[in-house]
Parts: structure tokens; sequence; C-alpha cells
């Protein structure tokens, strides 16, 4: 039996839903990929577990894509289950007592933000600009303005691919400058917060300020998938492309933004392969201008199978 005949039996709950050859595009900030043989909205541990379990029996790839607002699919799309976190794995828990944050991997940081702010708890002003998913966050430990989804966490919940749940504590997690070492694991589930209790128009205006900050300084309206590289140890991709002359150069339907160099914009139904020789052309010449070699931090999903 093919798998995916058999993928059907392991959706239980109401709310989840399954759909096969569905178009990724839809599913990414950036507009950009082909089809996924699967892909499944899950909405409880349970059935992630089973995708676990199904994963490995069937030997299917499988890739949690969450909002998709920081990945770049293939044109040829993904020969495997795409996975997006819903119902409980999007739940928000607040403890009032402790100021301690109780947050499902699916959860968009926009949401998070704006809680917090209403309830004055201070430390993730900074997401309300950035358009992921905690569970993207974590495993990325996003950040803007000089902050990092790391620094206010306590600890992450992860799965295996045996479907077993680990809680690691902040220093096991392996935060780093746009990383972690959270991918080595089937999926996070969430995570604990902690935040420093504050006034909510305080806190509210900070976040407006940051966001107002974001709106004027990066491109807002078009497709893109963030800043495409990680900035170099003191220094920032945004301005060695600048310094390079290189914004608004295009490669078929993908260019360089003309408001902040590290964003590649999906401006005439750019393909995968658009964007992939822009980020080689702005590497060459960042390199053959300055020395630096510039490293991508968006994801890429459907060039190599493995999960």
């Amino acid at each position: 039996m093919d798998w995916k005949n058999a993928l059907p039996d392991i959706v239980t709950h109401p709310s989840s839903r399954l759909r096969f050859g569905e178009p990724l595009a839809k599913h990414t900030f950036f507009g950009i990929g082909g089809e996924a043989a699967a892909y499944f909205e899950v909405g409880t541990l349970a059935e992630l577990a089973a995708v676990a379990h199904f994963h490995r029996q069937w030997e299917v790839p499988v890739a949690i894509i969450g909002r998709g607002s920081n990945m770049l699919v293939s044109d040829t799309g993904f020969n495997g289950i795409a996975v997006r976190l819903i119902g409980e794995l999007a739940k928000l828990e607040i403890d009032e007592n402790a100021n301690a944050v109780s947050v499902g991997a699916g959860v968009s940081l926009p949401r998070l933000s704006k809680s917090m702010s209403q309830r004055g708890l201070s430390g993730v002003e900074f997401t309300l600009g950035i358009p992921g998913a905690v569970g993207g966050a974590l495993i990325m430990n996003a950040g803007a303005w000089g902050s990092s989804f790391g620094d206010v966490v306590t600890n992450v919940t992860v799965m295996n691919d045996t479907g077993a749940l680990t809680e690691l504590s902040h220093a096991e997690a392996q935060f780093e400058y746009r990383h972690s070492g959270l991918s080595a694991y089937f999926c996070v589930t969430g995570a604990t917060l902690s935040l420093e209790p504050g006034d909510v128009e305080t806190v509210t205006a900070q976040m407006q300020a940051f966001y107002k900050q974001k709106i004027a300084t990066q491109p807002f309206a078009e497709e893109n998938a963030g800043c495409i590289f990680k900035n170099p140890p003191g220094d920032s991709a945004g301005r060695l492309i600048d310094e390079c002359g290189l914004k608004g150069y295009r490669i078929g339907g993908a260019e360089v933004s003309t408001v902040h160099g590290n964003f590649i914009l999906n401006v005439d139904n750019a393909t995968a392969a658009d964007v992939l020789n822009l980020v080689a052309h702005i590497q060459t010449q960042v390199r053959e201008n300055t020395g630096l070699s510039l490293q991508t931090e968006v994801k890429r999903l459907g060039f190599d199978e493995a999960h």
C-alpha cells in the first residue's frame, strides 16, 4: 500500500486538516514553491506523535513548516508531509503569579507579542514585526532590534521521532545567534517563557515603536521571506549588499529590495531558481568586494528531502 492511502488513518481531531498535492506557495510568505505530496494541519500532540511514527514506519520525509515566513520551497515541491501546528499545539497560557508563559510552537509571534503587551509583560515586544510562529523562532533563535527569542526562554519541549516528549533547559537548547540545537529533534512543540512585569502602556508603546521602525526600514507589502542572510560578526548584511550597489538588482522575478538590501522580493512570479541565482550573485559580489562570505538564514525545503 502507498503511504498516501495510509496517512488519513492517523487524522483524529475534528480541527485537523489533510490535503494531498497542496501548493506550498499558498503557505509561504515568499509565495514560491511547488506542491507538497501531503499538507497536514495537526491539532493534537497525539496526532503529532502519530506523524512521527508514520515518518519512521513509511520512511516518508516530514517538514514542520510553521507559518512559512522564513522558507524557500523548491519549484518541484516537497515529496513528503508538510505539517503546520494548530489547536492544542497553538495554545498560550499565562501564570500571572510567576510572569511565566507556556506557549505552543504553533502560536504566531504577533499574537504572542500583542497578548503579552495587553498584560504588561515585557520581553517579546520585538516579535510583533516577525510574522513567523514560536516553533521557528525557537529553532532559529529569531531576533530583532538587539533582542533574541532565546533570551526569554526558560525551557523548551521537543518531540523525537518515536513520538516521545522531552523538556530541555535553556542551556540544553543551545541558543546562539540565529541558531539553536533544536533542529536535531523531530519537532519543537512549545516552550516556557520568563517575562518581566511592566506597565501595559509602556510595554505597548515599546512594541508599537519597534513595529513602526520595521515598517519604515524594511519592505512590508511585497512577498518575501524576511532577512536572507545572517549578519557577519560586527557588521550588517544589508549594509554590505548596499555597499556593493545591489539594491534593485533583479534576476527573473526576484529582486533585491530597494528599501533594505538583506531582503529579496518576489516581484513578478519569481521561481525558487530565480531566488537562489540571486542569492549566489549577491554572495559572489559581496565576497569579491569585501572579502566577507554571507551565509543564508532562510530555510530551504524540497531541495534536500531529508527531514
